[in-house]
């Protein structure tokens, strides 16, 4: 009687044994960051110029053949890195442009080049017109100083942006030996456009 009682007590029990304990939840994927944005320079779209005067006369060279690339960063900073060949400045005069290159020694400082970067967050709608200020270093005639430079940036959208910037550069400070007309030197300050076209 003892052991029909027991064998019940089994049969009644091991049901609840026999249950398969509950499987561990599947581990949560980490959250996947957002990426940077990254752009290029359209040659067409873009440009470097300098101006410069004289008592008698100003005059204008600019660079159509201006490389670079953005950068847009999830947190709303953008880096931008641009450069231009000294060579490629055009004035509409070779003789001027030619002893220009002298002036400002080409041969042994070939390039213009130009960093910032800056807080600019994407606007939410399109198109838009921001104004911002970068930082940026500039290395001219093997000498490099830094700037705040006023932007004004133009989104056609998240990925077409035409960026404007405008400087005065004091050709003593970059030690360039400031050409004469007529025994007269041209003016220290040298105005420096830049217009940018970026694309994806």
């Amino acid at each position: 009687m003892r052991s029909s009682i027991l064998f019940a007590l089994l049969l009644a029990v091991s049901p609840a044994f026999a249950q398969t304990a509950p499987a561990p939840a599947a581990p949560t994927a980490p959250a996947v960051a957002p990426a940077a944005t990254n752009l290029t320079v359209s040659t067409k779209d873009s440009s470097i110029t300098y101006r410069l005067i004289h008592k008698l006369h100003k005059f204008d060279g600019v660079s159509k053949a201006v490389e670079g690339r953005g950068r847009v960063l999830p947190d709303g900073k953008v880096q931008v890195a641009i450069r231009a060949k000294v060579e490629s400045f055009d004035s509409g005069n070779a003789n001027r442009d030619s002893h220009m290159k002298e002036t400002v020694e080409a041969a042994r400082f070939p390039l213009v080049e130009l960093k910032a970067q800056g807080d600019a967050p994407t606007p939410a709608t399109f198109p838009a017109t921001v104004d911002r200020t970068f930082k940026a270093e500039l290395t001219f005639h093997g000498i490099k100083k830094l700037f705040d430079v006023p932007v004004k940036l133009t989104y056609t959208s998240a990925t077409a942006i035409r960026a404007e910037a405008h400087l005065t550069l004091s050709l003593d400070e970059f030690k360039v030996e400031r050409p004469s007309l007529m025994f007269v030197k041209i003016d220290d300050a040298m105005q420096v456009d830049v217009t940018l076209g970026f694309t994806q």
